[in-house]
């Protein structure tokens, strides 16, 4: 997959991420039968210096039934144990289909408290786990894994743009705000003119 988006055939690079996510799951799938019957969402995150994107797995019945992903490029600058916090008070508090057991990669300060609303929410008891070893711990990689091979494709191309003018420019970070201007004129006379700001890779 490395080799075919060096040379620039994204499309086959983009068939191989598809077949290896399609295998990573079907292995997936068999590895939850050791999972117990309750409910489980699976946490992965990935980032670069363009955003953040965030992998849930879900595991209905021992049974892995599904996957989402969410883009975020405001949440960039924070820690991961803080964009996991705030993923799951915005994700779960309106949501009615909280699982029994949410499997994150690291823990979180402000655990307890979750678990507390969630679960009144909820009506069952409801866990935040960061498991440190077993097909459990390896169920979390597979979910960041995947979380940075989805973050890599969407931000690629746009990424090596903003990498290579950082670059020539010699600037200390990224260009995440470009503003650019238009001016034209009559003979020197009723001048006009237009500004166009990308924010963030962005038309604003």
């Amino acid at each position: 997959m490395d080799q075919a988006s060096s040379k620039q055939k994204y499309e086959e690079a983009a068939m191989i991420r598809d077949k290896i996510i399609a295998i990573e799951n079907i292995s997936a799938k068999q590895k939850v039968s050791n999972f117990s019957n309750n409910d489980i969402d699976v946490i992965g995150t990935a980032r670069n210096d363009v955003g953040v994107c965030i992998e849930v797995f879900f595991v209905r019945s021992s049974k892995m039934i599904g996957r989402e992903h969410f883009f975020f490029n405001e949440l960039k600058d924070l820690n991961t144990k803080e964009i996991i916090s705030g993923f799951i008070k915005q994700y779960y508090i309106s949501n009615n289909n909280i699982p029994n057991k949410i499997m994150i990669e690291e823990e979180i300060e402000d655990e307890e408290i979750i678990e507390k609303i969630l679960s009144e929410q909820a009506n069952k008891k409801v866990e935040i786990k960061s498991p440190k070893r077993g097909e459990k711990l390896k169920f979390v990689e597979m979910a960041k894994n995947n979380a940075k091979v989805t973050l890599e494709n969407n931000t690629k191309d746009k990424y090596a743009i903003l990498k290579e003018l950082k670059e020539k420019l010699n600037l200390s970070k990224l260009p995440m705000q470009i503003e650019t201007f238009d001016i034209s004129n009559i003979s020197g006379t009723n001048i006009v003119a237009g500004m166009c700001v990308l924010k963030e890779r962005k038309d604003k």
